[in-house]
């Protein structure tokens, strides 16, 4: 059939059916980033470092060391080597640009977040690559789920920086499917990209999100047989070596800061704390992580916690609907 021959009636559904692909995920993009940049203009929140705010070029510069001689008589540093990657570059574009301390802490979030509703997009449209597609609609309403599930309450306000494994949890599962469908070296180095820009600043949230997509190459060869265990062992070997490569220079500095005791000294997440917050009940609805409820004589660590703790209509809506 020639284009001179295409039924006029084809024309404005095909163009229909592309601008509902558009929207899955302009939708998302206009809903996290322009209530965030009409929220209080000017305001700069007390998020993860002060140093990318007051000084990124010297953050990045003290970065790669694991001994920081500006402080007391010198001490092992903590979790400083995670900021080379993305957020301190992230945070020094932006001074070099001249961008606003308050507009690039916004566009840092509005980022995670956006790219946390893309990564739904992009596992959805994998697991359906083959057969019938999901509704357009459907992706859409899964994205801005997981966009603005509870999850995000605990971490967005102060410490951010430790939403990248979330975000990139949708992504590291659809890669996988991708490597055991496909072979090859394509998506497991993807997949060990993905871990280097988001696995420097907390090893254990790393280790969490990875559960997701070995319970899919389990489902996958042992239910749903779609593979097979060659294939997931393939994919699994090449992932697990390039993604160790990709992650040598934040290990070696963990294993330093183990040795010298400063997690131990330097963390209050002690065993108590967290599993006195993560109790069954507040998981079940998206929360349970022991700095949401923190407070001291300044107030509430994270506002948005008074209400979710506090309202009853809102206790009642989040154990409705989890």
């Amino acid at each position: 059939m020639t284009a001179a021959t295409v039924p006029q009636a084809m024309v404005p559904d095909g163009r229909r059916d592309r601008w509902r692909e558009r929207l899955t995920w302009l939708i998302p993009a206009i809903a996290v980033y322009v209530p965030l940049l009409l929220t209080q203009p000017g305001w700069i929140g007390a998020d993860t470092k002060t140093y990318l705010y007051l000084d990124p070029a010297k953050l990045l510069a003290d970065a790669p060391y694991a001994w920081d001689s500006q402080i007391g008589m010198g001490t092992v540093t903590h979790q400083n080597i995670g900021y080379l990657f993305p957020m301190g570059p992230f945070y020094l574009v932006a001074d070099l640009i001249g961008l606003p301390d308050w507009v690039a802490q916004r566009l840092w979030l509005g980022t995670v977040i956006f790219l946390a509703g893309l990564g739904v997009r992009y596992l959805l449209r994998t697991l359906h690559l083959g057969g019938k597609p999901l509704a357009h609609e459907a992706i859409l309403v899964a994205s801005l789920a997981y966009m603005f599930s509870p999850y995000l309450l605990a971490y967005a306000a102060r410490i951010s920086v430790i939403l990248l494994p979330w975000t990139a949890l949708p992504w590291l599962i659809g890669l996988t499917i991708q490597a055991v469908r496909r072979g090859g070296w394509w998506y497991p180095s993807a997949f060990a990209l993905v871990v280097l820009a988001v696995g420097g600043i907390n090893a254990t949230a790393l280790i969490m999100i990875g559960v997701g997509p070995l319970v899919w190459l389990v489902y996958a060869v042992a239910v749903e047989r779609t593979a097979t265990w060659r294939q997931a062992w393939a994919a699994v070997w090449r992932i697990g070596v390039l993604t160790l490569a990709t992650a040598l220079w934040w290990i070696a500095v963990f294993l330093t800061d183990s040795a010298s005791g400063v997690i131990d000294t330097l963390s209050p997440d002690t065993s108590r704390a967290v599993a006195g917050a993560s109790n069954a009940p507040e998981v079940l609805r998206g929360l349970g992580y022991w700095f949401f409820y923190g407070n001291d004589k300044l107030g509430p660590w994270i506002e948005p916690s008074v209400d979710y703790t506090t309202n009853q209509a809102l206790l009642t809506l989040t154990y409705a609907i989890p």
